[in-house]
């Protein structure tokens, strides 16, 4: 009866028991990778980030990020690459009670540095590049899908918009990409 008893506690404690995700103050590690919606196909992003939870699924974000995007120009590529850090916020749109799956949006502060061809304004065929690296700043919004694989580690897929001033590019960039957390 005793062995019954205690069985049928566990049952109970076992299936009432959820991970603890996402509690204030905890930190996560994520790393995203992904593509930046443009004409060429060989513009992606990488970036890594630190996320500080808070109350109700939402939480600070400090990112720092390496783009590059491709111009073809006759027979070679202008490569542009960009240096950027990313402050912000993730507000909670919609999860499930266990918040094993979740739709969150972020905006968030960007600055960094835009480097043009390796610096070299001088093209091979003598060409000179107009536009030169400089200082880029801006704003961004993300929608942003997580699925806890673990109660320590999160898929995440997520399309970015960013608006960029001071860049030789288009101010509008837009991004899609996948990423994996880690709890800390």
């Amino acid at each position: 009866m005793k062995s019954l008893l205690t069985m049928f506690i566990m049952f109970f404690v076992n299936t009432a028991m959820h991970g603890q995700r996402m509690l204030p103050r905890q930190k996560a590690l994520e790393i995203n990778s992904g593509l930046l919606l443009k004409k060429s196909s060989g513009d992606y992003f990488l970036n890594i980030g630190l996320l500080i939870f808070s109350r109700k699924g939402n939480y600070k974000i400090y990112t720092a990020e390496y783009s590059r995007i491709t111009i073809p120009y006759k027979a070679t590529k202008i490569n542009i690459e960009s240096y950027t850090v990313e402050v912000g916020y993730s507000f909670n749109l919609l999860g499930n009670p266990t918040k094993s799956l979740m739709f969150n949006t972020t905006l968030s502060a960007v600055g960094g540095y835009e480097y043009i061809n390796t610096g070299n304004e001088l093209l091979y065929d003598g060409a000179k590049l107009l536009d030169k690296s400089s200082f880029i700043y801006g704003a961004s919004t993300k929608l942003n899908i997580e699925a806890y694989v673990s109660d320590r580690i999160t898929v995440t897929a997520s399309g970015r918009i960013k608006l960029l001033f001071n860049t030789s590019q288009d101010h509008a960039q837009i991004s899609m990409g996948i990423g994996i957390r880690f709890n800390l």
